[in-house]
């Protein structure tokens, strides 16, 4: 990066992926984008990134899937 000029999106968004890459907590990457020169939209896409990406949810967040019956008349 040349001197004097601003780490980019790209730059932030490799700092998220590393961050959750060793464990960290999304406080501490909500912490770091809170110190950024980055948009208030790019801030938040960031931690709506992290936020998808944070490899271990809890159990509220993981998919409840069901089985769908068929309605009748219709081939299944």
């Amino acid at each position: 990066m040349p001197r004097g000029e601003l780490p980019s999106f790209d730059h932030y968004r490799g700092e998220v992926d590393a961050m959750l890459a060793v464990g960290r907590p999304l406080g501490a990457v909500e912490r770091m984008l809170e110190r950024t020169p980055l948009t208030p939209d790019q801030r938040s896409a960031l931690w709506l990134l992290a936020w998808a990406e944070r490899e271990d949810p809890g159990p509220d967040d993981r998919p409840r899937l069901a089985l769908v019956k068929p309605e009748r008349g219709r081939p299944s």
